[in-house]
C-alpha cells in the first residue's frame, strides 16, 4: 500500500534511513528527525505494517522571478535492501508526481546520490554548485556568529543579496536561518560574519565531523574566487502551465507578444502531454492545451526533460531554433539552489 504517514508515524522510517544512508552521522539524523520532519510529508510503500520504501517531500519557499512558490525538495529516497529491484520506488515516484501535479507545484528538485536513478523520471541537472574561497584582503575580518542572534537581519541581508543576482532561490527568513544554525551544529559546523574594515560584506560557514568542507560563502564577487564547479541539483517540471508563467520575452524583443505552438512529451504526467499554444509576453507566459496529441512535423516537440533543462537556462535543445524569434525568449538565467540534505 502506498500512503503518506501521519505525523506521529514518521519516526518509524528512521530504521530505513539508517540502513540506506549509513554515512550520515547520528547527530545529523537526530537533527533531521527532530527538525525537518516537523513540516514535511513522507510517502511510503508499506506491506503488513512494514515500511519497505520511502521518499520525503520537504517544502521550500522559493523565489521565482518576483513571485513566491512552494516547491518540494525530495530527500530520503530509499528502499530496504531486501526489497530493491521490485519496482517499489517507481510506484512512489509516479504517485508523488501525480500528487504534485494536482497541487500545481511548478517543479520539484533533489540532490542525487546517483544521476542514473532519476533520469528515467525526467529529472535533469539545473544547478551547478560552485566552490568559492575568500580572497585575501588585509582589511577583511571574520567574526564568529552566535547561533540564534541577528536572525532577522541576516535573513533580510541574504534575501536581498540573492535577489540582486538570481531568478530562482530559496527565500530566507528567520525560520530558515534558525534551521540552518541547527543543521550546521549537527555536523560540528560554525558560521562566521565577514567584514571589510567595519562594513558587513557577507558570511561563511563550514561543517563536517569526519572531513571539514565549506557549507556556503555568501559575499560579493570582489571578495571571492571560484575554485571549481560540479553538477549538484536536478529538477523536473511538474505542472507545466504553472511553471511557464515565469518565462517571458526579453526587453529588447521587437514584439510585445509572441504566440507559438509547441508539442510536449511527458510519459509520467499526462496533463503535460500534447500540443500547446504558448502566449508569451514581456511579463510572463500562458499555455493553452490544444490537444493531447502531437501532429508530426508541424511544431517543435520537446520532452519534459528537455524543457526542464532549457527553461532553467541550463542546456538548450537543438529544436529550440525551430521556434520563431526563439532568441528573444528569456528563460531563467540565474538559479541558486544550494540546499543540502
Amino acid at each position: 500500500m502506498i500512503r503518506y504517514l501521519e505525523q506521529e508515524e514518521k519516526g518509524r522510517t528512521r530504521e530505513l534511513w539508517e540502513e540506506a544512508f549509513p554515512d550520515d552521522s547520528k547527530s545529523f539524523v537526530d537533527y533531521y528527525y527532530e527538525e525537518k520532519m516537523k513540516d514535511n510529508r513522507v510517502l511510503v510503500f508499506e506491506r503488513e505494517g512494514q515500511i519497505l520504501s520511502m521518499l520525503h517531500r520537504n517544502p521550500y519557499r522559493l523565489w521565482l522571478r518576483g513571485e513566491e512558490k512552494t516547491c518540494d525538495y525530495i530527500v530520503g529516497v530509499s528502499t530496504k535492501i531486501s526489497e530493491r529491484g521490485k519496482g517499489r520506488m517507481r510506484s512512489l515516484m509516479l504517485a508523488m508526481l501525480r500528487d504534485m501535479q494536482e497541487e500545481h507545484q511548478p517543479f520539484t528538485f533533489l540532490m542525487p546520490s546517483r544521476e542514473s536513478l532519476y533520469t528515467p523520471y525526467d529529472f535533469r541537472f539545473v544547478y551547478d554548485k560552485t566552490r568559492w574561497v575568500l580572497r585575501y584582503n588585509k582589511d577583511i575580518k571574520r567574526t564568529p556568529y552566535k547561533a540564534g542572534t541577528l536572525t532577522e537581519d541576516l535573513a533580510q541581508w541574504q534575501t536581498a543579496w540573492l535577489k540582486r543576482q538570481y531568478d530562482v532561490f530559496a527565500i530566507r527568513d528567520e525560520a530558515y536561518i534558525e534551521r540552518m544554525d541547527k543543521e550546521l551544529a549537527s555536523e560540528g559546523g560554525e558560521c562566521r560574519l565577514i567584514y571589510d574594515d567595519d562594513w558587513f560584506v557577507g558570511m561563511e560557514s563550514e561543517w563536517g565531523l569526519k572531513e571539514r568542507e565549506m557549507r556556503y560563502l555568501y559575499t560579493g564577487e570582489r571578495y571571492r574566487s571560484e575554485a571549481g564547479t560540479k553538477p549538484a541539483i536536478m529538477a523536473r517540471i511538474v505542472c507545466l502551465p504553472e511553471f511557464i508563467k515565469h518565462i517571458r520575452l526579453k526587453e529588447d524583443c521587437p514584439h510585445d507578444k509572441l504566440i507559438l505552438e509547441i508539442g510536449v512529451n511527458d510519459l509520467f504526467i499526462p496533463q503535460n502531454q500534447g500540443a500547446w499554444l504558448w502566449r508569451i509576453s514581456k511579463t510572463g507566459s500562458e499555455l493553452t492545451q490544444e490537444s493531447r496529441f502531437i501532429s508530426k512535423g508541424k511544431m517543435a516537440v520537446f520532452t519534459i526533460a528537455e524543457l526542464t533543462e532549457w527553461l532553467f537556462g541550463y542546456k538548450m535543445p537543438s529544436q529550440v531554433k525551430n521556434l520563431p524569434n526563439w532568441e528573444y525568449i528569456e528563460t531563467f538565467q540565474h538559479v541558486f539552489l544550494d540546499e543540502i540534505v
